[in-house]
């Protein structure tokens, strides 16, 4: 496989996997506030959970992808997504209980954990990689 495929490989899995992380951390951010607010038919509310899904999995299809080739190469994808998911759908929670804008409040987890994992996770696999040249490996993380 080329090169440029496997970009484009790696970036379309990248866009899948922000797609179903970003709809799953809006439907959590969604049932977080309804559980502090205690309102149970936001919790259940399927047309709800659609719309906030939908808005989410769009925003991260578009983010995942960029915040991980940019800034994000050396972190394992599974702590990747995990914990940037995780973050996005507390701040993004918490934040709309407490009547904090949603598009203000769940940026700002994902870029909190974005920006400890960049700087927490040590580089020397990735650096080790480019100055052996081994160019097949490039992509893995």
């Amino acid at each position: 496989m080329s090169r440029v495929r496997r970009i484009a490989a790696v970036t379309s899995g990248l866009m899948i996997t922000g797609m179903l992380a970003g709809g799953l951390a809006a439907v959590l951010g969604i049932t977080i506030t309804g559980i502090i607010q205690r309102d149970w038919r936001v919790v259940f509310d399927k047309d709800i959970w659609g719309f906030s899904a939908l808005i989410g999995g769009t925003i991260g299809g578009v983010v995942a992808p960029v915040t991980s080739w940019l800034f994000l190469r050396h972190v394992p994808l599974g702590k990747l997504v995990l914990q940037t998911t995780l973050a996005t759908a507390l701040f993004g929670g918490v934040g709309l209980a407490l009547k904090i804008n949603p598009f203000l409040a769940a940026p700002l987890g994902y870029i909190a954990a974005a920006a400890r994992l960049a700087i927490a996770t040590p580089r020397t696999k990735a650096r080790e990689r480019l100055s052996s040249g081994d160019d097949a490996n490039l992509l893995d993380p």
